[in-house]
């Protein structure tokens, strides 16, 4: 069996190095309480499993690399379909509005 770096991954399918910045920053404000945009936060925490997986060099296939695929598919589905608008009037009341959009079912989620 041959031993696989990270140089030697295809790397077009994880995030880059700033993405995942951005996403540990997001996660970061999320914990303060200063992001609230569940889409925006499930999307951060998959790209870090995402990260989590492929520089642990983690076998998706079995084991706990099953499950941490399985969970960064489920948190990119729940970014697709969660979002949350905030607005601020003139006189600076916010109005925060959580949106979420179904999508029909495929055969491989059943």
């Amino acid at each position: 069996m041959e031993n696989e770096t990270t140089a030697d991954k295809d790397s077009s399918d994880h995030p880059s190095n700033s993405e995942l910045m951005a996403s540990a920053k997001v996660m970061s404000e999320a914990v303060a309480g200063q992001e609230t945009d569940t889409g925006k936060i499930a999307g951060a925490a998959a790209d870090i499993l995402d990260a989590a997986a492929s520089y642990g060099i983690v076998d998706q296939k079995q084991g706990l690399g099953k499950y941490m695929d399985q969970a960064e598919e489920y948190l990119h589905k729940y970014e697709t379909t969660h979002t949350t608008t905030t607005q601020t009037d003139a006189d600076g009341n916010t109005t925060t509005t959580e949106t979420t959009t179904t999508k029909p079912v495929d055969d491989d989620d059943k």
